[in-house]
C-alpha cells in the first residue's frame, strides 16, 4: 500500500473526528440554565425558609398566648394575698347625720310616731330598729341619751305568745343586761330616756333609733 495513501486516510478520520466534537460542545453548553432561573431558585428557596421561621414564631406566639391568662390569674392571687394581710379590709363609714358605734351606724329620728311606723322607716333606710347586744353598748346608748328629752324606740317589745320581751330578729331579751320597768302586755313596746327602759304602748308616739351595721370592703 502507497504510504501517501494512508496518511492522508488518518488525517481524513482526524480531521472528521474534530468535526464531531464542536457540535457535542455546542450541545453541552445549551444545557445550562440561565442567570435568571438561578436567581429565582435562590429567592424561592430563601422565601420557604423565611415560611418555616414565620410559622415557628407563630406557633410559640399561639402557646405563649394560651398559657398567658393562668399565668396572669396565678399572680394575681398571690397578689391578693400578699395584700390582704399587710393591710387587711377597710370598713365602710357612717353617713354624716348619723352616729358611729363600733361597727354599727345608728340613725337618731326627728320625728315621733307609733313603733310600727319608726320599724317601716328603719326598713325604708335599709337598716332595723336598735338591738342592743352587750353591757358595752348599752352604756353607750344610756350616756347618749343624758342630755335628750326625748323617748326613743328600739327593736325590744313585749311577744304575748312566748310571754317575753323580744328584740326585732328574733332573740330573747337577756334580763342581766337589763330590765323593762311597767307592764308587760301585748302591744308593749320598750322606750329608752336618760334615766331608764320602761313598757309604754306601741301605738304612742315616740322617736326611735334605727342601727346598720357596717360592711368591709
Amino acid at each position: 500500500m502507497d504510504t501517501s495513501v494512508v496518511y492522508a486516510d488518518l488525517n481524513l478520520a482526524r480531521t472528521q473526528g474534530l468535526g464531531h466534537a464542536s457540535p457535542l460542545s455546542f450541545h453541552s453548553d445549551a444545557c445550562q440554565c440561565p442567570y435568571w432561573h438561578q436567581l429565582a431558585l435562590k429567592l424561592s428557596c430563601a422565601g420557604l425558609v423565611l415560611l418555616v421561621l414565620s410559622l415557628t414564631g407563630l406557633s410559640v406566639s399561639v402557646g405563649f398566648l394560651v398559657q398567658k391568662p393562668p399565668t396572669e390569674k396565678c399572680s394575681v392571687t398571690a397578689q391578693e394575698n400578699r395584700t390582704e394581710p399587710k393591710g387587711g379590709s377597710a370598713m365602710l363609714k357612717c353617713l354624716r347625720e348619723w352616729h358611729s358605734y363600733q361597727e354599727k351606724c345608728l340613725f337618731i329620728s326627728q320625728t315621733s310616731r307609733p313603733w310600727s311606723e319608726g320599724l317601716a322607716d328603719c326598713s325604708e333606710k335599709e337598716t332595723t330598729l336598735l338591738i342592743i347586744e352587750d353591757e358595752g353598748e348599752l352604756k353607750y346608748i344610756q350616756d347618749f341619751l343624758k342630755n335628750k328629752d326625748h323617748q326613743f324606740f328600739t327593736g325590744l317589745n313585749y311577744a304575748p305568745s312566748e310571754k317575753t320581751w323580744m328584740w326585732v330578729n328574733g332573740s330573747t331579751l337577756n334580763p342581766d343586761l337589763l330590765q323593762v320597768t311597767g307592764k308587760a302586755e301585748e302591744d308593749s313596746c320598750a322606750v329608752f330616756s336618760k334615766r331608764e327602759v320602761f313598757s309604754d304602748s306601741c301605738s304612742a308616739d315616740n322617736r326611735w333609733i334605727c342601727q346598720k351595721k357596717l360592711k368591709r370592703v
